[in-house]
């Protein structure tokens, strides 16, 4: 079989037939960059754009190491570690990274896409594109900081509502009026509800500005993670949620964001999957680190769904999830607040098979 020529010909309105390379005028029009990686050397092609959104002039050599060099450095680990279990796993690679521009030291935030050429193993050669997305994330860090404000003035009222609840609740107990302390305890589970989605947002606003700000003290993974389970059943009594047997153990991390995670995996598990499938929590100890899954029997995840899940606003489309609400930014928080408490989180899943969100902790 003949190879296909690089280049296209095509033809002006005039009959004039232009020889023009059609991928690389496409990618050039597009301000994209690309590159190509090999994984065994590590010898490092980009494109004059690519180099040009790290900051170097076509002129310059760029290496992967002088790349890395101008990504800032609170995420420049998490770049390395993305690439190195692409390459290591044979899989796709989607990353978001701000990147800094000398010599102004000017702040551009970039997405990187990549992968393998083939499914062929000895394939080396890693190669993808690079895009631009400064303005996108402005605009994300203004929409964050409007929410910000709106939920914070939001939260007050909520909070004032839900200690009169209370309150009546207290009160209709001693009247043993069984019509409203039933109908305020339905009202208090919406009012929880909303303070969940408020809380959410805020620290939504909070993260996207670099502001999760954690309190920490030292308490037992076990004993919130029992907590947690029954406030989860008091608001979405229709699945039915099984701890396997876990020892005291203690970490020192922020409890209210820990429990939001928690939380926010729990009422996950139960929205994508179906009420008579149950819902596995367990909690290990290996190493000095803290290993926590939340395992469910739903309809499961897509692989290339998998590696943009814990990105901000990304929601799975598929016919299923229209029918669930969400915001698609509880996995982003999760991701946010966890990598902050350094630790991991991920996702084990096969479409039709479920799914098991895992994250770990240091433990005290």
């Amino acid at each position: 079989m003949s190879e296909k020529p690089e280049k296209e010909t095509v033809s002006n309105s005039g009959g004039t037939f232009l020889s023009v390379d059609i991928a690389r005028f496409a990618l050039d029009s597009a301000n994209v960059g690309i590159w190509i990686l090999d994984a065994k050397t590590r010898e490092f092609l980009p494109s004059d754009r690519t180099k040009a959104l790290f900051g170097f002039s076509p002129e310059e050599d760029m290496s992967f190491e002088d790349a890395l060099r101008n990504v800032v450095l609170e995420n420049r680990s998490t770049v390395i570690t993305a690439v190195e279990s692409a390459i290591k796993n044979h899989s796709s690679l989607y990353i978001e990274c701000p990147v800094v521009i000398p010599p102004e030291k000017k702040h551009r935030w970039l997405s990187i896409t990549g992968g393998f050429s083939s499914t062929d193993l000895n394939n080396d050669f890693f190669s993808g594109i690079s895009v631009d997305i400064t303005e996108q994330k402005q605009n994300d860090l203004r929409r964050s900081r409007f929410i910000g404000i709106v939920s914070h003035e939001l939260k007050t009222p909520l909070t004032a509502l839900k200690a009169y609840v209370q309150m009546l609740n207290n009160w209709a107990k001693k009247q043993k009026d069984s019509f409203t302390i039933g109908a305020l305890s339905k009202v208090e589970k919406q009012v929880k509800k909303m303070l969940n989605m408020i809380n959410s947002l805020l620290n939504l606003s909070g993260a996207e500005a670099g502001k999760l700000h954690l309190t920490k003290l030292t308490f037992s993974i076990d004993e919130l993670i029992s907590d947690v389970i029954e406030e989860t059943l008091f608001i979405t009594a229709t699945h039915k949620i099984i701890m396997s047997p876990c020892e005291p153990i203690p970490i020192n991390a922020d409890r209210d964001k820990i429990e939001q995670v928690l939380v926010n995996l729990l009422s996950n598990a139960a929205k994508y999957s179906g009420t008579e499938a149950p819902i596995e929590i367990a909690c290990t100890l290996k190493e000095n680190t803290v290993t926590v899954s939340i395992t469910d029997q739903g309809m499961g995840i897509a692989p290339d769904d998998i590696e943009k899940l814990f990105l901000p606003h990304y929601r799975v489309k598929s016919k299923e999830t229209e029918k669930v609400d969400g915001f698609g930014i509880g996995l982003y928080l999760c991701s946010e607040i966890i990598h902050r408490h350094n630790g991991k989180i991920w996702v084990e899943s096969e479409p039709g098979k479920g799914s098991s969100f895992k994250f770990t902790l240091p433990s005290s």
